[in-house]
């Protein structure tokens, strides 16, 4: 399964793949966010699509569902906005969204991958920090951290 990576040494943190994303999906909320992995250092963070994602587990409505593609997606008209999933996800990646009472999280841009285009995060990054890669290739380079959550693997590297 493919994956988006984040290499930290070439993020520069513009936000560029997050207003990607909005427009992708006609929609002003927070599938990308950004956090500090030190003072100096800010990321996005984006969802990992765990192999057994926590956040499908915890969803009562069922409005979590796993493709085939092995992509992570939320279906609109089954999500109650109870939070739950976000609670579950121990990357903290799903952000519960007030305004439409649903939750926020990336879906690999599922529609642009049956096209056979790449997400658009990945597309629209002016540092290539961003890149779409099968999940074998990512683990044998990358650094893990949070290495104790077993069956999730955050993919940062150095290179």
């Amino acid at each position: 399964m493919k994956r988006v990576f984040v290499n930290i040494d070439r993020c520069i943190a513009c936000r560029t793949c997050s207003a990607a994303c909005d427009y992708s999906h006609n929609e002003h909320r927070p599938t990308i966010g950004y956090g500090e992995l030190r003072e100096d250092v800010r990321l996005p963070f984006i969802c990992r699509h765990c192999e057994e994602p926590a956040c499908l587990a915890a969803c009562p409505r069922d409005a979590i569902k796993k493709l085939d593609s092995g992509a992570i997606k939320r279906m609109n008209m089954l999500c109650t906005g109870c939070g739950s999933c976000a609670v579950a996800c121990p990357f903290g990646v799903i952000e519960p969204e007030i305004r439409s009472y649903v939750i926020s999280k990336c879906d690999l841009c599922a529609s642009r991958l049956e096209e056979g285009r790449e997400p658009a995060c990945v597309m629209a990054c002016p540092a290539d920090a961003l890149t779409y890669e099968e999940a074998d290739e990512i683990a044998e380079n990358s650094v893990m951290i949070g290495s104790s959550m077993k069956g999730r693997h955050p993919f940062f590297r150095r290179v």
